[in-house]
């Protein structure tokens, strides 16, 4: 019987010593910006910490994500590149801007944040976000922040078809979207969740930045 001398050098897999894993592409990102700030007396988005604006602070949180959208009706200067959109009907609420937002996303898209642009500290936030998988963050004591959350798009579109068939989004709360996905929630430090919605925050933040 004939017998094969040497060896088999099978191609390298992804385990194995030399082999580099693909780095995967970073989400896009919805921001959120299209409240009325009745409760802070006026445009909360436009107050600023350190000579920046919380709108401004939170597009920079968010630079680095592959597409940039900003559900807001604002005229302020944004950074090159973001889009730029509003909700249908106006006023329609957070849902209604989600919905906005995904449909403004690249049809390749995947996966997305949902950041509220009204965070007291928006780069512990997104860096929060980046940190996991996917899910919705939460205070130490279970407050679930639903406009901070990494979704993948297919089951966000999904679950806007059915909203859309039942009435739309609009008026709805955040809940009855991002709620539905079956994220897992994920705490973090109060810091990182915190938002501004009355002057006293606002206050507060500037006291301890």
């Amino acid at each position: 019987m004939s017998r094969t001398t040497g060896r088999v050098v099978s191609p390298p897999g992804p385990c194995q010593a030399g082999a580099v894993a693909p780095t995967p592409p970073p989400p896009a990102a919805i921001v959120i910006a299209g409240g009325r700030s009745t409760r802070f007396g006026s445009d909360k988005l436009l107050a600023e910490v350190d000579g920046r604006t919380l709108l401004q602070r939170t597009m920079e949180a968010v630079s680095g994500c592959a597409t940039v959208v900003l559900v807001s009706a604002t005229n302020e200067t944004v950074p090159r590149g973001v889009v730029i959109v509003s909700e249908y009907p106006r006023w329609g609420g957070p849902c209604a801007g989600i919905a906005a937002g995904v449909a403004a996303l690249p049809e390749t898209t995947t996966e997305t944040l949902i950041v509220s642009a009204d965070l007291a500290r928006p780069a512990s936030a997104v860096a929060a976000l980046h940190a996991i998988e996917t899910g919705v963050l939460a205070d130490q004591d279970g407050n679930v922040q639903w406009l901070l959350a990494r979704v993948p798009v297919p089951a966000l579109g999904a679950q806007l078809a059915k909203l859309d068939a039942d009435g739309g989004a609009a008026g709805r709360p955040v809940r009855a979207l991002i709620g539905h996905l079956g994220l897992p929630i994920v705490p973090t430090h109060r810091d990182a969740v915190a938002d501004i919605d009355e002057q006293h925050d606002l206050d507060y933040l500037k006291e301890r930045h």
